[in-house]
Formats: structure tokens, C-alpha cells, sequence
């Protein structure tokens, strides 16, 4: 299926609209429709002497950022072409938004199965797309027009797919792209929760990395993420010259400091995650594949996702809409979906209003004998 936008992609979220639309009151819905953590990082209170003056230029953040994302303070030499630039944004969606105009109008590379926003901002840039496999990011070589690539876009772990492709393999093909001029932009947003499939800190000359908070830790509402990048690519020069001034609000860089720093809570996090999305996707699988619905589990530190025909995942989607649940139907083609559900945080009213919904939606969805 070919698919070309001509409207903005629909995220997870949405809570307002769906309340209107099913009579449910904000407050009584259990929203599984995004990849954020249910637990986020219990950040010091912010009062309003935090947000009174204009933000200064956020060096303790820079700081912290570059312990966090390169395991050492950074290193600023305007002569060092091989060093790396790294700088605070507010959220990996504004370098979403902005890369496509700093790269050379031509053709970009993306996922078949991805984060929407990519596709749309590239194509709304004026940029040709070609689509992989997202199982198989080497099948870019063999694209129509890959020997002339402007730019090439790996979601890493992906969102909704969850693929996890293994850093060297990504090195191997970037020094591939790299030959025929081509830049990579790797979306790491929910890399946190596995770092060790980061490929931070050593990255290529033509690499780019965008990493966020606002999944692994939660905190999705602070706007706050990071770009990394040699410091002798155009693009991150020119991506750079766009930010203007307070770009990141007071509040999101004291906390976005704090969060970054404490490494205790990330470690336990981690195993946290690990454990949950296993447990609820388990659960969910069981209950899903009541009809033999299932054609793939997919599953990340995040969200799980299930790939089934496209009709039979629209069935569950709306019928747990009609119970309150939200969750996110991603569509792959005219025949298949994704049906994605996020992690919610093991509350006793969390878990009672999923297994209600699972079972009168599971009723609504039966297969006719």
C-alpha cells in the first residue's frame, strides 16, 4: 500500500476526544494508548519562583546530559571536527519537525512500520520517500534511488513495531550510507529502558541521535530531549542555528537534571519494565488469541503489540473503546494491523478495569461457530 499523508498523523492520547465521543468521563478511562511509563520519575515539586524569571542558558543540564548520554562531561573545541555536539531541545519531536530542512531536498529512506510523525515531516519537507523493511534495515541498499540517499531514518527500539536492531549491525550500515553521502537519523527515544542497544557514544562522522524523556521516565509533559551528533555534519550545524532562545523551560531543566542523574532509579527501572511488559503482554496474549487472532506479539520494554488481521484488530480496539480502555491501532496495510497497548501501573483499579474490559470485549469479538 502506498500511503501518503495529507492530514496530520493520529497519536496515542486523545483522551478529550474519545471522552466526548463515548459519553466516559475523562477520569474513568485507562489509557494504554501511548509507550510512556506508568511509573515517571518522581521529580522534586516545582514551585512558581521555578518559572518567575526567563530560563538561563542550561549548562547544569548540558552537563548532566552529556554524563548521562556519553558517559563523560563534553568536550567543547571548535578545532575538533571529530568531536561531538550535543544540545538540549524541547522534546525529540522538535527535531523531528526540523531535520527535514536541514538536509538537502531529495530522497529519505523510512521504516515500513514507524513512528508517523518521520514520514510526515519529511514528506510535508518536500523529500521523496522511499520505505523499508523495518525488520530489515540493510534492505535500504536495494531501494530504487539508494545510491542517492539524502537521509535515512532507523527507529531504534521501533515504535510501534518494536524491532531491535542490534547496534553493530547499525555501525555497519552507517559506514555503508556514509560512502554515498548519506545521514542517518536514529530515533532512540525508548532506548532507555535497554541502553545497551544505544548507539551512543561512538557514532559515525554522517549519525545523528535524538533521545527523549518523556518515555522511559515518564515525563513526557516536561518537552525535553537531546540531539547528538559530530560536530562536523551540516545538518546538526543548521539544526542547531534554528533553536531560539529559552528553548528549555526552567522547570523541565532542573528536573530533566534530576531525573538524568539518578542512576539508582534507573536501575531498578529498568528491571521494573522488564518484568511488567512481560507479565501484562503474557496476560494479554492469552486473552487476545481466544479466536486465534494473533499473528505476531511484539513485544518491547513499553508497550506490547499484536499483529492480527486489520478488521479482527479494529473489532478489539472498539470494543475495549466502549469499555473505557484506549489503546492504539496501528494500521500496516489494508489487511493487517497492529494492535498496541501500552503498560498501565498495576493498580488494583488498573488491573479490575482491564479484566473487565478484556472480557466483555472478548464476548463483542467472538468468532461466529
Amino acid at each position: 500500500m502506498t500511503r501518503v499523508f495529507d492530514t496530520l498523523p493520529v497519536h496515542g492520547g486523545r483522551l478529550s476526544d474519545v471522552s466526548r465521543r463515548y459519553g466516559i468521563e475523562r477520569g474513568d478511562w485507562l489509557d494504554l494508548s501511548t509507550g510512556i511509563n506508568p511509573w515517571p520519575y518522581p521529580i522534586t515539586p516545582i514551585d512558581a519562583r521555578a518559572c518567575q524569571a526567563l530560563p538561563d542558558h542550561d549548562l547544569a543540564l548540558l552537563e548532566t546530559s552529556s554524563r548521562y548520554y556519553l558517559g563523560s562531561s563534553l568536550q567543547v573545541d571548535g578545532d575538533d571536527r571529530d568531536a561531538l555536539t550535543l544540545f538540549n531541545i524541547p522534546g525529540s519531536q522538535w527535531a523531528i519537525e526540523q531535520l527535514p530542512h536541514c538536509v538537502e531536498s531529495g530522497i529519505v529512506a523510512l521504516p515500513n512500520i514507524g513512528y508517523r510523525e518521520h514520514e510526515w515531516r519529511w514528506q510535508q519537507a518536500g523529500h521523496q520517500i522511499r520505505r523499508y523493511d523495518a525488520d530489515h534495515p540493510e534492505s535500504v541498499m536495494d531501494l530504487p534511488g539508494s545510491d542517492h540517499l539524502r537521509a535515512m531514518v532507523v527507529i531504534n527500539p521501533n515504535n510501534p513495531g518494536g524491532q531491535h536492531i542490534a547496534p553493530c549491525d547499525l555501525r555497519a550500515l552507517a559506514a555503508s550510507l556514509q560512502q554515498k553521502g548519506t545521514v542517518m537519523v536514529v530515533d532512540e527515544a525508548f532506548v532507555d529502558a535497554t541502553p545497551e542497544q544505544s548507539l551512543l557514544p561512538n557514532i559515525a562522522d554522517n549519525v545523528i541521535i535524538l533521545r527523549s524523556l518523556g518515555k522511559f521516565f515518564g515525563l513526557a509533559g516536561l518537552r525535553l530531549g537531546a540531539v547528538i551528533g559530530k560536530t562536523s555534519l551540516t545538518a546538526i550545524h543548521q539544526l542547531s542555528a534554528l533553536q531560539g532562545p529559552w528553548r528549555i523551560t526552567s522547570p523541565s531543566q532542573k528536573a530533566g537534571a534530576e531525573a538524568l542523574e539518578d542512576h539508582f532509579w534507573q536501575r531498578a527501572m529498568r528491571a521494573t519494565l522488564k518484568r511488567a511488559s512481560h507479565q501484562q503482554g503474557a496476560w494479554l496474549e492469552a486473552r487476545l488469541n481466544a479466536h486465534g487472532d494473533i499473528e505476531r506479539w511484539r513485544q518491547s520494554a513499553l508497550f506490547n503489540g499484536f499483529d492480527m488481521e486489520f478488521d479482527r484488530a479494529r473489532r478489539w480496539h472498539e470494543a475495549l473503546l466502549s469499555q473505557g480502555v484506549l489503546t492504539r491501532l496501528w494500521e500496516v496495510s489494508e489487511q493487517r494491523a497492529i494492535l498496541r497497548f501500552g503498560l498501565h501501573d498495576e493498580s488494583p483499579r488498573a488491573i479490575q478495569h482491564l479484566e473487565q474490559a478484556m472480557s466483555k470485549a472478548n464476548k463483542a469479538t467472538g468468532r461466529p461457530s
